[in-house]
C-alpha cells in the first residue's frame, strides 16, 4: 500500500528554516548564559592586552564534585611563552589583579592561565600556569593598597 500523503516542498523548507533558527537560538542562549559572568573580565583583559583574544571561563567539573573550582584564562601572545619566566610571572600578577577587580576570586580555588602563540605555518606553542588563589592573596592585598578601586 502506497501512502498518497505528500508534504509540500515549501512546507518542508519552512520547517527546516524554523528548526535552524530554534537550534541557533538555543546555542546562543546557552553560550550567553555561560559567558556572561566573565565578560567584564574578558573585556578588561582585552583592553589591557589588545590582540590577545582572551577567553575566560570558570567553575567546577559537574561530574567531579569536590574538584577545585578553576578560573581559566586563555590568551594569545606574540612570542614564545616558554622563554621569559619573569614576563609570564608579571602577566599572571596583572591578570590576577584584573580578575580580583571584576570577579569574586574567593569563589575559585585555582587560577589557570594558558598562553598560546600561533606561529605562521607552524604548530602553536603554549604554556600552562596554575596558581592557587590563596597563594595570590598576598599579591592582591598589596595591589589593593597601591591603587584605589
Amino acid at each position: 500500500m502506497v501512502n498518497d500523503k505528500v508534504v509540500p516542498g515549501w512546507w518542508f523548507v519552512v520547517a527546516m528554516l524554523g528548526f535552524g533558527v530554534l537550534l541557533t537560538s538555543a546555542v546562543w542562549f546557552y553560550s550567553d548564559a555561560h559567558t556572561r559572568p566573565f565578560r567584564p573580565l574578558r573585556d578588561a583583559i582585552h583592553r589591557a592586552y589588545p590582540g590577545s583574544v582572551p577567553q575566560v571561563e570558570g567553575g567546577q567539573r559537574k561530574m567531579h564534585k569536590g574538584t577545585p573550582r578553576i578560573l581559566r584564562i586563555t590568551m594569545q601572545v606574540k612570542a614564545d611563552p616558554r622563554e621569559d619566566d619573569d614576563k609570564v610571572k608579571r602577566l599572571i600578577e596583572d591578570l590576577a589583579v584584573l580578575a580580583d577587580r571584576h570577579l569574586a576570586l574567593d569563589d575559585y580555588d585555582d587560577f589557570e592561565l594558558y598562553l598560546v602563540w600561533y606561529r605562521p605555518e607552524q604548530t602553536a606553542l603554549s604554556r600552562r600556569e596554575v596558581r592557587e588563589i590563596s597563594a595570590l592573596r598576598g599579591l592582591l592585598s598589596r595591589s589593593a593598597q597601591d591603587s584605589p578601586r
